[in-house]
């Protein structure tokens, strides 16, 4: 057993807020009529419910005490079962950083700067990424607290200064269409955070309870999310629905002084966001590997795993339709339902399973 340590429960969900909000930022809706304007402004309620139940198979795992990993079971099964529950939730961390670096990318060349390519600018912040997972999970949980609060403090500059412009005209009644839909894209919502896998090796090295935190987070992150598009739909309108990047267009109507716009103080801000969730998604990878195989958690082993991660970035950054295609095939679903329920659920069973024949045989 690990003693605890090294982060606290807060600095753990402030990071994983900040890793979940660059997606939030930079996300795509590829279909417009299945996540209605009305429907944002209540999703927080189905999204806190679905995500906490979603992820009450990994604090299955992690036990009464919350200070188990998943490793602790799969080794109790045989080496083999470790060997590949380390792969597959690395291959599921370093997925989710190639999305991450391909949504920034499609982001900045869309918006930033049209048309132009960016692969020297991926390069560099996946190499900036590095180092910094180097420096380990404390530092990279300290510096999401800064982020998180100039994050913070810019969304509500952006709130303040266009809430002259909200018209309640422009917002629609929600559930116009049914509960379904609602629950619907609150159940996607929650398939595109599958960072909460990394408290099954991570909650060992956080202090203060970890179960109670998990729906404040997803209450936190909903409410956010929920109040952010309604003040899109209520300054943007029509127009709002026509951009590809909503959130984006809300802040370029925000100014900093007489007339400077704080769109680009912003997308630096992001660009921060960016590396405290390419830094994570390495940390938790190299977790993963060093639970199920011993590795050495070091430069070549980020290094190693940085490259896996533009590959995946260099196929879904082809085009904006090629990443919108593949996303919209329900991968992400597939990859939260298999990591964060069917396998720590597999895993609790099988374990249960050769207790109760163990127990059978004499042998306990």
């Amino acid at each position: 057993m690990t003693a605890r340590g090294g982060i606290s429960a807060f600095q753990f969900f402030c990071t994983v807020f900040v890793c979940r909000a660059i997606a939030l930022f930079t996300f795509i809706i590829t279909n417009k009529e299945s996540f209605p304007p009305g429907d944002r402004a209540v999703l927080f309620a189905p999204l806190a419910l679905v995500g906490t139940a979603a992820v009450i198979p990994v604090l299955l795992v992690l036990g009464k005490r919350e200070d188990r990993t998943l490793f602790a079971l799969t080794d109790r099964l045989h080496p083999a079962v470790s060997k590949g529950a380390a792969l597959l939730y690395t291959a599921g961390a370093v997925w989710s950083a190639g999305v991450s670096l391909t949504r920034f990318d499609l982001f900045m060349s869309t918006v930033m700067f049209s048309g132009a390519k960016l692969l020297g600018l991926i390069l560099l912040l996946a190499a900036s990424a590095v180092p910094v997972a180097l420096r380990g999970r404390e530092t990279v949980a300290r510096m999401s607290l800064p982020v998180l609060a100039l994050l913070a403090a810019s969304l509500v500059y952006v709130g303040v200064t266009v809430i002259g412009e909200f018209a309640p005209a422009d917002l629609e009644l929600p559930l116009r269409n049914g509960v379904l839909p609602l629950f619907r894209n609150a159940r996607s919502a929650v398939a595109r955070t599958g960072e909460l896998a990394a408290l099954l090796v991570f909650a060992p090295h956080i202090r203060g309870g970890v179960k109670k935190g998990v729906f404040l987070w997803w209450l936190s992150f909903g409410v956010t999310g929920s109040l952010l598009y309604t003040l899109t739909t209520g300054v943007l309108g029509a127009y709002g629905e026509r951009q590809m990047f909503q959130l984006y267009a809300l802040t370029v109507l925000s100014k900093l002084g007489a007339a400077e716009r704080l769109d680009a103080l912003i997308c630096a801000i992001w660009v921060l966001c960016s590396l405290v969730r390419l830094a994570f998604h390495l940390i938790v990878a190299g977790m993963f590997l060093e639970g199920g195989f011993r590795v050495h958690r070091g430069a070549p082993l980020y290094c190693g795993l940085a490259l896996p991660v533009l590959s995946v970035y260099f196929v879904l950054s082809r085009s904006v339709t090629v990443f919108a295609r593949v996303i919209g095939s329900g991968i992400n679903d597939l990859i939260f339902l298999l990591l964060l329920i069917a396998a720590p659920l597999s895993v609790l069973a099988a374990v249960k399973i050769k207790t109760h024949v163990q127990a059978k045989k004499g042998i306990l």
